[in-house]
């Protein structure tokens, strides 16, 4: 016997083992509601059981032997043998566990629904009761309520961890912090080994979450591009307007993003052999190259990055903040269009001081514009910043709060309508332009028209705003900026004689802000003269020798001042889904305005591998059967009338990707022949990697290539307005055998703009060399014919 309680698992040896024993308690009122269990035993073996001192003594005492009569509440069956006596096996009883009667009172469960005694027990040794006047535990309580009640009413002692965190008066709850862990377990289960693996992996996730993939890529066709001729100062900070209205613009394509795209024709790329550029099949995609970089304090962020200083910057501390932005409409005529356009901007609460509204405060009048003449301000950026974003409402990078180093700015998400729920959910606290609804499938260079027309509606705006207050109308600030939602970081570079980094070799690199690189480029002297601002992309391999030249006058992507007054009448291709900036540039430089390039600036790009220009999914209309072959880009399609399979995808996107894999079939002539491009009139149209286009603006006064001498292998006319005419296209020469493609939004069109140009008086046309793409006559195909010259 020991602390009073005491137990024997054998009888005496000699009392031979019943048959069918069982287990009666001596005393019918300590059976096993109170506290007496039986456990199993060896076959034969007698249970001897004594109470504790605490609790009335039972005496001890033996089980007799078996009789029909032992069955009552106080007996259970003990299994004995299996096929002993005859009698089939029985289940086996689970462990048993014996207490004294005190310890089952403080234990056991209670009658008539009271909480036993055992939860007056603190949860922890250091831990005390708050208050001996408490309400008693839940009874029927959860982990978390369990948990909430031991934090209202216990109080820590000098060895907890909160310690020192009291809790807060009015509500009795600490403020926990919100990365602090706790991990529990029993002893020698491995706790240290679990935590310190933990801590392994948080650090290599931290880690990653610190690291960026950013493109690094050379810049391509720089062989090939006009030499400027006007001698440039390497320390200049800002560009001269006379110097670079001097340089001639370099129509190449330097961006290694479209390496697979079409040339742009010049005349140093007709001396180019034609073995010389060899690029890969349009079937295989090629890897662009990456670097993983460390983000630095000046980086853009997407949903994934949590900070105490952005905080207020991202979320939203209640429910009730999210309804607290407002829906405006905003309606605006569009003469390219044909029609009104109504915009809807969902403004937060804290941003409406950027805007203007009626006196009653409820109708939009205008976004506010700064002033040309204002001083620099280290706090202020003027240009308001767009961001067209699809498909990245996670992992776009909208958070500009480090990248403008915390001023207040004002940036603008354009978002398309279906998309507009997610994007809000994620980015509460910004300010979002809705697209209508008729842009839902609509490509980037929907978003980027758009974009423009409304900046410009908002200039004339605020132009008549402000000069009813008594100030000129060309002292209103008319820049943008547009630039991607995947910029992630700034640099500036400069050309240092002497270095010991072998790999940039006289190239001095440092990060800075966004807000740093906007402020030194508004600050350019006659700003107002230029159309289009941007910077050249990020590589490893930039050296001394590209930094020479301080300022290009090339195409520029991405990231860009805009001076929507300037290009008030040129504008985006508002049907395209690729190339649409360089499509833009090119009409830019042909109506004579000045695209200055900052070569001390690069931009770094993330490889973001969600949304974007994701192209789309392209699918029969009607679905047969789920398993189907892939459709290849030359059934995008399709003769007119005839019993082809529909896609369910946008004309034009369908057209585009036709374009970029058909020009062996189209342009047979103009393949790998670069002395005899194909002719686009006031359109670039991506190809093929085989094919060079040379853009020619039909615009009187416009700025074109010399291209007298060439001799075409083909033309391409895509959707032509009024400007160009038959007397325009009979000024170029085509080699015979040149090949015709005319594109236009309906039959009617196409047969009415063959007459009108007088194309059938050069080109010979045949009834089975009209199609148009692979759509139904709802979802309005693109019509095209091809013809021969003769």
């Amino acid at each position: 016997m020991e602390n009073g309680v005491s137990s024997s698992s054998t009888a005496a040896k000699s009392q031979k083992p019943p048959p069918t024993p069982s287990f009666r308690s001596p005393v019918p009122s300590a059976g096993l509601d109170e506290g007496l269990s039986a456990g199993p035993a060896g076959p034969g073996e007698l249970l001897k059981q004594e109470c504790d001192s605490l609790g009335p003594p039972l005496a001890s005492s033996t089980t007799a032997k078996p009789s029909p009569s032992s069955s009552g509440p106080g007996a259970l069956p003990w299994p004995g043998p299996p096929g002993r006596a005859g009698r089939p096996p029985q289940a086996a009883l689970p462990p048993v566990v014996i207490l004294s009667k005190a310890a089952y009172s403080l234990l056991g469960a209670r009658r008539g629904g009271k909480l036993p005694a055992a939860a007056a027990l603190l949860p922890h040794p250091d831990v005390a009761w708050a208050s001996p006047l408490r309400p008693p535990p839940p009874a029927h309580a959860g982990p978390e309520e369990q948990s909430l009640y031991y934090r209202r009413w216990t109080a820590t002692r000098p060895h907890h961890a909160d310690h020192g965190n009291p809790p807060d008066p009015a509500s009795g709850a600490r403020a926990c912090h919100p990365r602090r862990l706790l991990l529990s377990g029993p002893p020698q289960v491995g706790k240290t080994g679990s935590y310190l693996q933990f801590l392994r992996l948080l650090f290599r996730m931290l880690i990653r979450l610190l690291e960026v993939d950013v493109y690094d890529e050379a810049e391509i066709n720089t062989d090939r591009s006009e030499s400027s001729e006007v001698s440039q100062s390497e320390g200049e900070p800002w560009p001269d307007i006379e110097s670079v209205s001097k340089m001639p613009f370099d129509v190449s394509v330097h961006d290694p993003k479209y390496r697979s795209m079409s040339l742009v024709y010049t005349e140093k790329l007709a001396a180019v052999k034609q073995e010389a550029i060899k690029e890969p099949k349009a079937e295989e995609p090629r890897k662009r190259e990456t670097m993983s970089m460390m983000l630095t304090k000046y980086a853009a962020y997407n949903t994934f990055h949590h900070c105490e200083q952005c905080h207020q910057y991202m979320d939203f501390t209640s429910a009730s903040q999210m309804s607290d932005a407002t829906l405006h409409a905003f309606t605006f005529s569009s003469s390219m269009l044909g029609e009104e356009v109504q915009l809807y901007f969902i403004i937060p609460k804290s941003k409406e001081s950027h805007f203007v509204f009626s006196k009653q405060g409820k109708h939009l009048e205008s976004m506010r514009l700064p002033l040309v003449s204002d001083k620099q301000n280290l706090n202020v950026v003027k240009s308001p910043i767009f961001t067209p974003s699809s498909g990245r409402h996670e992992h776009g990078l909208l958070n500009l709060f480090h990248a403008m180093e915390g001023i207040s700015h004002l940036h603008l998400l354009v978002v398309k309508e279906y998309e507009m729920p997610l994007y809000r959910k994620y980015w509460p606290n910004h300010i979002m332009l809705v697209l209508p609804g008729m842009f839902n499938n609509a490509g980037v260079g929907a978003a980027r028209f758009l974009i423009k027309e409304l900046s410009y509606h908002n200039l004339e705006l605020e132009r008549n705003r402000l000069e009813e207050l008594g100030v000129k109308r060309e002292c209103v600030w008319p820049f943008i900026v547009v630039m991607d939602d995947s910029c992630v970081l700034w640099n500036i570079h400069s050309v240092q004689e002497q270095t010991s980094q072998p790999m940039e070799t006289g190239v001095s690199s440092k990060n800075v802000s966004l807000k740093s690189v906007l402020q030194h480029m508004e600050a350019t002297p006659k700003i107002v003269h230029y159309a289009i601002l941007g910077i050249q992309k990020w590589s490893s391999r930039l050296t001394s020798r590209s930094l020479k030249v301080p300022f290009s006058r090339c195409h520029v992507h991405d990231f860009i001042l805009l001076n929507i007054d300037l290009t008030q009448n040129v504008q985006y291709d508002f049907n395209r889904y690729f190339c649409e900036d360089v499509d833009f540039n090119l009409r830019t430089n042909s109506s004579g305005l000045l695209i200055c390039r900052f070569n001390n600036f690069s931009l770094m790009k993330k490889h973001v591998q969600v949304g974007g220009q994701r192209d789309f999914i392209i699918k029969p209309k009607i679905m047969v059967s789920e398993s189907m072959a892939p459709i290849l880009p030359l059934q995008y399609v399709c003769a007119p009338d005839s019993e082809h399979t529909l896609l369910a995808a946008p004309a034009q996107f369908l057209l585009e990707k036709f374009l970029q894999h058909a020009s062996y079939k189209l342009f047979p002539k103009a393949i790998r022949n670069f002395r005899s491009p194909v002719l686009a009139i006031d359109c670039y149209l991506n190809i093929g990697p085989e094919v060079a286009v040379c853009y020619i603006s039909s615009r009187p006064h416009s700025s074109n290539v010399n291209c007298e001498a060439v001799c075409f292998g083909g033309l391409l006319l895509y959707l032509c307005d009024s400007f160009v005419g038959a007397d325009l296209l009979k000024k170029f020469k085509f080699l015979k055998g040149a090949t015709l493609c005319v594109i236009c939004q309906d039959r009617s069109s196409l047969r009415q703009t063959i007459v009108r140009l007088e194309l059938e008086d050069e080109w010979q046309f045949r009834l089975r060399d009209e199609f148009q793409t692979a759509n139904s006559s709802d979802d309005k195909p693109l019509y095209f014919l091809t013809g021969r010259h003769v």
